[in-house]
């Protein structure tokens, strides 16, 4: 999948996210104000807090799709997986329920990446999200790290494919994707999950920035392991 941006499309996306933003803060303010009041009645403040639940999980849909337009700007910095990922780990393990372990597997040495790093936090945030609701109850996410050979670029007539390459694949042993629904995982607003407030936009969203940032996701799947790989692009070459 290969998402494909205009200026006018981009334009669009961050108006209408900026503008249901601003009303869906008036809804947060006034139902704060209303939750506050200790003497209503409870099937009332059962339904108000019901209404909050559904404009926080709006609030997170506009993020989403603001995240899958192409940024005004990126803050382009060298990175050192080694001491980002564990800066991560506590955030990780927040999506981590049902006993499921957060395992980070680092080498010694690793080169940098040149990337921006608030926008591969999101993308890897979804991808880990994403593989903690698919494990089983006390299982576990792998995220290993690794510098890649240039012929694992998967990109065969690229001119990219001489660019340095580091993969971090993130790991689940959950039940697998089906085979039927495998070509459509990063489909926007595309979902299996049996969740009220999900929105189909959490792997859509971590492939457009990964391809913002140059980089590469595909992933494997088979009952029992899905597998996640990012590839993205060493320090040696800059955007």
């Amino acid at each position: 999948m290969q998402i494909q941006h205009s200026e006018f499309q981009d334009q669009l996306v961050r108006g209408l996210s900026h503008k249901m933003n601003n009303i869906l803060s008036l809804f947060h303010g006034y139902l704060s104000l209303l939750l506050d009041d200790k003497k209503l009645d409870p099937e009332l403040q059962n339904g108000l807090t019901r209404i909050k639940e559904g404009a926080d999980a709006a609030s997170e849909l506009m993020d989403r799709t603001q995240a899958l337009a192409r940024p005004s700007s990126v803050v382009w910095r060298e990175v050192d997986l080694c001491n980002f990922l564990p800066m991560l780990r506590a955030s990780f393990e927040s999506y981590a329920e049902r006993g499921v372990k957060i395992r980070i597997d680092l080498p010694e040495k690793l080169p940098s990446v040149w990337t921006d790093a608030s926008r591969l936090r999101v993308a890897l945030t979804e991808i880990v999200r994403n593989a903690c609701e698919a494990s089983p109850r006390n299982g576990s996410v792998e995220i290993a790290v690794r510098a890649e050979h240039t012929e694992a670029a998967p990109a065969p007539n690229s001119s990219a494919q001489s660019i340095p390459w580091v993969s971090i694949t993130i790991t689940d042993h959950g039940a697998g994707i089906p085979a039927e629904i495998a070509g459509r995982v990063f489909d926007p607003f595309f979902s299996t999950k049996q969740k009220r407030n999900a929105t189909g936009l959490g792997l859509p969203t971590s492939m457009g920035l990964i391809q913002q940032l140059g980089g590469y996701l595909r992933f494997e799947s088979k009952p029992g392991r899905t597998i996640f790989h990012i590839l993205l692009p060493s320090r040696a070459v800059q955007f």
